[in-house]
């Protein structure tokens, strides 16, 4: 399932990006190799720096012309260049906003972009196979393989979620994948 909805969504991202793209909460730098020839520009924001560091392994690898810009720094928080950006690839950073958040997040967002820019949003998608195991909005608690525990806010979105938050933050759906546990939308400025 998930590996299904990996190659999906690496199609899909092999398509994207254009000029100066911002991977917002790029982690380990997954999705950078999909997309990295489309850009010339790129710059990949993620506020932990082992996350970072992978990210920096992967982009080194690529060789790219231009060498990416890597920012440990929290979204809201960080200096970014006015419409500095074409394009904005978003990991899974909404499903840990409460829905406040999320407007501040997009208000952030349309302040960075261009006026044509398009954006590209991969997350946790709801549906009723995730029901039987998750609550579609609250506090989860996770361990990581260290065997650290913590608690994390996290919210799935369905189909009209993303159509509703998209379109209350003047965004257009240009091309959806719902898989079994992801989900990628591309969209464009309304």
């Amino acid at each position: 399932m998930y590996q299904l909805d990996v190659a999906k969504i690496q199609e899909m991202v092999a398509g994207f990006g254009k000029g100066h793209l911002i991977d917002v909460a790029c982690g380990t730098g997954f999705w950078v190799p999909s997309y990295a020839a489309n850009c010339t520009q790129l710059t990949c924001l993620d506020q932990s720096p082992n996350m970072l560091e992978e990210c920096r392994k992967r982009t080194e690898k690529l060789g790219m012309d231009n060498e990416p810009v890597l920012l440990q720094a929290d979204f809201f928080d960080v200096e970014l260049e006015e419409a500095g950006f074409d394009s904005a690839l978003v990991g899974i950073v909404l499903s840990h906003l409460k829905r406040e958040q999320e407007k501040a997040f997009f208000e952030r967002l349309n302040q960075i972009l261009t006026p044509r820019a398009r954006i590209m949003i991969i997350n946790s998608l709801w549906n009723a196979k995730r029901s039987k195991y998750r609550n579609k909005d609250g506090v989860e608690d996770r361990t990581l393989k260290d065997g650290r525990k913590f608690r994390v806010y996290k919210r799935y979105l369905d189909k009209s979620d993303i159509a509703r938050t998209l379109s209350a933050n003047h965004f257009t759906i240009k091309s959806l994948y719902l898989g079994d546990m992801l989900f990628a939308v591309t969209a464009a400025r309304a």
